[in-house]
């Protein structure tokens, strides 16, 4: 039956290619490529297959991990030649800092929205690792390699892990360095950072024990429901990032709270706007409200972005702007005069109060006179009554005198 369908579906007069004969159609056209050309497709197929091979390979830590970390690289936005070492030199830091007996996943923004994270690899430092340098462990000041200063004395199973765990990471930072060095358009696309630290937080949820993340990024978000670059900075309150969050389309269910994880960011000032002291602190202060709950550190970087962004959000116009602002001040102005009305009513209640207090001091004042004349109208009576008292006394006295 499906030979039938395959013969009909066939244009009559055609007879389906032999295998080899087109493999010797394209090993010809093969040999007609310019150079530079096959090195393109050759080069593509590398990187296609490293990719795959990252994605496809098996989870090395076979479930005896008991930390969880995550490092998440904020790769949309351009390095410049000075900077392209920094996210291979901090993956090394944050894999020499981080303890035994965790698995560290490395991630990369992606360009969509539904599928925000790229898995560059993973790591799982071995027990043996806490004891692999002679550093005190600050990371980034360390003169040399940690791997490069394993200490003498290991057992030979301990030293092939940790051996292991550092072949693992020079690989992934080879890989990194490629990424960054990879060309990039002038205008950045899109950063889907949000969505990228909410699937984090739905993995984290998955496994017990601590949890770590560490991003290196600018933090801005740049997605067409909230953007950073397309908001001015004093308008990067949280409250309506977070309106916009549960109204954009396919929100779905909250994410995770991230209650006790420790987040360290590796802050990369972009040029012209967190350069700044006061951008800056707004910047980290949205940040801290949405990783409420969670330890938080930025570790500022010197190193700084410069780059343009494609508009996303619905930018208003100028004209809108300047109806929004005459709009404002409208009602700032009805506002004020509000305020003013009830201004107003306050003094005349305040006025009536005090008139009325008024009132009642001189209602008191001449009731205190009166009571005043009238304790002086009884001390004159009492005087008269003593002097009543006395010539009475005289005069029943003189009867007496004169029968005597």
């Amino acid at each position: 039956m499906l030979k039938a369908l395959a013969r009909r579906r066939r244009p009559e007069g055609r007879e389906p290619k032999a295998p080899g004969r087109r493999a010797g159609w394209l090993g010809r056209a093969s040999l007609l490529l310019p150079l530079p050309i096959l090195a393109i497709f050759v080069v593509f197929g590398l990187q296609l297959r490293d990719r795959l091979e990252v994605a496809a390979s098996p989870d090395s830590c076979q479930g005896w991990a008991t930390n969880q970390a995550v490092f998440l690289l904020d790769l949309q936005k351009p390095y410049t030649p000075a900077q392209a070492a920094l996210p291979g030199r901090l993956l090394r830091q944050v894999a020499f800092e981080m303890p035994a007996d965790t698995e560290l996943g490395v991630f990369a923004l992606a360009e969509y929205a539904e599928a925000p994270r790229m898995l560059l690899g993973k790591l799982c430092k071995p027990a043996a690792g806490e004891g692999m340098a002679t550093g005190d462990g600050d990371g980034g000041g360390l003169e040399a390699d940690p791997c490069d200063t394993m200490r003498p004395g290991l057992l030979p199973s301990l030293r092939d892990g940790t051996q292991r765990f550092c072949a693992q990471r020079d690989d992934l930072v080879s890989r990194i360095d490629t990424l960054v060095g990879q060309p990039r358009n002038a205008d950045v696309g899109n950063a889907y950072l949000v969505e990228a630290l909410e699937d984090t937080a739905w993995d984290f949820q998955q496994r017990a024990g601590p949890k770590s993340l560490y991003v290196l990024s600018d933090m801005m978000q740049h997605a067409p429901w909230y953007s950073h670059l397309d908001t001015a900075w004093n308008a990067w309150d949280f409250e309506t990032f977070a309106e916009r969050r549960s109204g954009r389309t396919g929100a779905g269910e909250p994410a995770p709270a991230v209650a006790g994880i420790d987040v360290t960011v590796f802050y990369l000032a972009r040029k012209g706007v967190t350069g700044s002291a006061q951008p800056r602190l707004a910047h980290q202060r949205f940040w801290q409200a949405y990783f409420n709950g969670a330890q938080l550190t930025f570790d500022e970087q010197p190193t700084v972005l410069a780059y343009a962004g494609e508009p996303l959000m619905n930018v208003a116009s100028e004209v809108e702007l300047v109806a929004r602002e005459r709009e404002r001040l409208r009602y700032e102005r009805a506002d004020l005069e509000r305020v003013r009305a009830d201004l107003q009513r306050d003094r005349e209640q305040l006025a009536q109060a005090r008139r009325r207090i008024e009132s009642v001091q001189r209602q008191g004042r001449q009731r205190e006179l009166e009571l005043q004349r009238a304790q002086e109208l009884l001390e004159e009576r009492q005087a008269e009554l003593a002097v009543e008292r006395e010539r009475l006394s005289e005069l029943l006295a003189a009867p007496a005198e004169a029968n005597e």
